[in-house]
């Protein structure tokens, strides 16, 4: 008989919009291939449409449970919900305050109790008011860190004295899954150095799952007479997104242009680019918005990514994507967390205007550009190949079941 996971996981992935979107939806699928019989605890929001996720677990033989989120825009909490909430600085975290809610609660005991799974997937580090049903129940849990959360809100929020109160009971999040998880994925080689350093014993580096499928084998490196560059961020919502391309078309595209006039052209992609942005692009910048059809546009339309990373934690998609596919990269070190892409060899990197415009310049050379894109790919065939991230799954759920 085939093992059984439940799955939880906030927000149900479609529409599969962003990165964590398609992460986890490749996630789902992944497990069904590797012969596990899945079901998932979702929340959605008032706009999803409930019919669309439950035809595609139709579709994929996956059984979904959906549960309204309780605190939205349009449902307030009671007074005394909130005084609750206000006294106790463990439920300050909002994301997880969701989960200590009765309606998710009960539908997860019902669950265990008519379904009984070998093991539990938690999505996400901020569900652990859940874990103590499984405990309860000797039902192993494997949680999935998309990123270390307390980390990532200070970069995103900024640092003050009331988000640093407010990083308080996300930390805490994170001590709690290191000590009640049976096995903990980090999604990068560095997050997994730190939660080694808070305690994890079982734990292993799994990359976004959204990536073995997008893996080329080649790339044809073009030499036109103007080199066409692009960054994209899934939301300009997204404070990293946002400082990345404030950055790209108020200096470094500007500085390049005046440098090597008429010979790059860069693109702006993805939605709601603030106006304020939108408007600076002119003369060498186009703001494109949203891509209907990326692949075509990354395999046919480009010729370098520049993915300056000035914040944020975890594995930012827009930073791999390029490299999976090839194509000559200039980004910021610290957004390779820690993967093994080397400056010079598979990726050039820099850490401000002057550098990017510097190591842009030297991709003029084709040479260079395709130095970087073969080393690139062989790499990333190597670190994102979908048998090695199937046997890291694997292993686990052995280990703990």
């Amino acid at each position: 008989m085939n093992k059984k996971i439940l799955i939880i996981t906030p927000k149900f992935p479609i529409p599969t919009t962003g990165a964590c979107e398609q992460e986890r939806l490749a996630g789902m699928l992944q497990l069904k291939r590797l012969g596990f019989d899945v079901r998932v605890i979702g929340r959605i929001f008032e706009w999803q449409n409930e019919e669309e996720i439950i035809k595609w677990g139709r579709e994929h033989d996956v059984k979904i449970d959906v549960v309204p989120y309780e605190f939205s825009s349009r449902e307030k909490s009671s007074i005394f919900k909130k005084i609750r909430k206000l006294l106790n600085p463990i439920d300050w975290d909002g994301s997880a305050y969701e989960y200590t809610q009765a309606n998710i609660k009960q539908l997860t005991i019902d669950i265990l109790q008519s379904w009984q799974p070998d093991a539990a997937w938690f999505d996400y580090t901020y569900l652990w008011p859940l874990y103590q049903i499984f405990k309860a129940k000797n039902i192993p849990i494997i949680t999935r860190s998309i990123n270390f959360e307390a980390i990532h809100f200070l970069h995103e929020d900024g640092r003050s004295l009331i988000n640093y109160l407010k990083f308080l009971p996300k930390f805490f999040s994170e001590l709690k899954i290191v000590k009640k998880s049976d096995y903990v994925f980090s999604i990068t080689p560095a997050e997994e150095k730190l939660y080694k350093k808070l305690g994890a014993k079982n734990i292993d580096t799994l990359p976004l799952r959204s990536l073995p499928a997008l893996v080329k084998q080649r790339r044809e490196i073009r030499e036109p007479d103007v080199l066409h560059l692009f960054f994209m961020g899934a939301s300009y919502n997204v404070s990293h997104n946002y400082k990345a391309a404030e950055l790209i078309i108020k200096e470094i595209a500007p500085e390049v242009e005046r440098r090597a006039p008429g010979k790059f052209f860069f693109h702006i992609l993805g939605k709601k680019l603030p106006e304020n942005l939108a408007k600076l692009c002119l003369n060498n910048i186009k703001e494109e918005g949203f891509v209907e059809n990326l692949e075509q546009f990354l395999v046919n339309e480009v010729d370098i990514a520049v993915i300056p990373s000035i914040m944020g934690a975890g594995m930012q998609q827009k930073i791999f994507e390029p490299l999976v596919y090839g194509i000559p990269t200039v980004t910021s070190k610290r957004g390779l967390a820690g993967y093994p892409y080397e400056n010079g060899k598979h990726v050039l990197c820099a850490k401000n205007k002057d550098e990017f415009v510097e190591q842009l310049l030297k991709l003029k050379d084709r040479s260079l550009r395709k130095k970087l894109s073969a080393n690139a790919l062989r790499l990333s065939s190597e670190l994102f190949a979908r048998e090695r991230l199937n046997t890291i799954v694997q292993q686990a759920v052995r280990d703990i079941t």
